[in-house]
């Protein structure tokens, strides 16, 4: 076997199993899906990953590496404006939600929460970077400091994941098709966006300040 043909190999069954892990869980997962899936014997699977655990790590890993990066977008640059980089990141976060691998994070980590905890300690450095962003915010008066920045990151990305996770409901109480209903959300980043981008904005001094 040369070392072009076992890159391959490896590749078809990574491809494989992450099919079957987003689609199933890590409970639901079977070798002979994977190893049927990417078109090769149980003995060769086994050669490449002796273990369905084995396997499952290297796919939460990649899946979880591809996520990462969005916690950049709360870096403490000014040069982009809060506007900016909220609608970015709500845009980019709804991308990756309509992937299974977001789905497929979020139920490992009901299954087992110190997968989280375990994989992402080279990423916590320090408190929340979105909380620490916001609080910035806050302090240059850019944004309204009457609401926690806790709870501006839970409803932001509720407001990204609901509607997603929960599809096949939205498209039947609005009596449209899963078609339609895919049509649909592809405005929602920018009306969200906006809507909280309107909601958190600095409006002044209120009566309240004042008395």
């Amino acid at each position: 076997m040369n070392a072009e043909t076992s890159i391959s190999t490896e590749e078809a069954i990574l491809v494989a199993a992450r099919k079957v892990f987003e689609s199933k869980g890590f409970d639901g997962a079977r070798m002979q899906e994977i190893s049927d899936r990417a078109g090769i014997n149980r003995a060769l699977l086994h050669y490449y990953f002796r273990t369905k655990e084995k396997m499952f790590e290297r796919i939460f890993d990649e899946v979880l590496e591809r996520f990462m990066p969005l916690l950049s977008t709360w870096d403490q640059d000014m040069e982009e404006s809060w506007e900016g980089k909220l609608k970015r990141f709500i845009s980019t976060l709804i991308t990756f939600l309509k992937t299974n691998s977001m789905l497929f994070l979020l139920r490992e980590i009901i299954r087992k929460p110190e997968l989280l905890a375990s994989r992402t300690k080279k990423h916590r450095k320090g408190l929340n970077k979105f909380v620490l962003y916001f609080d910035r915010l806050k302090q240059e008066r850019l944004i309204r400091s009457d609401v926690d920045s806790r709870y501006i990151y839970v409803i932001i990305h509720s407001l990204c994941s609901f509607p997603l996770m929960n599809a096949i409901v939205f498209s039947y109480s609005l009596q449209i098709s899963p078609k339609e209903y895919d049509e649909l959300m592809t405005g929602y980043p920018e009306i969200i966006s906006d809507l909280l981008i309107q909601l958190l904005k600095y409006r002044g001094l209120r009566k309240s300040d004042i008395m």
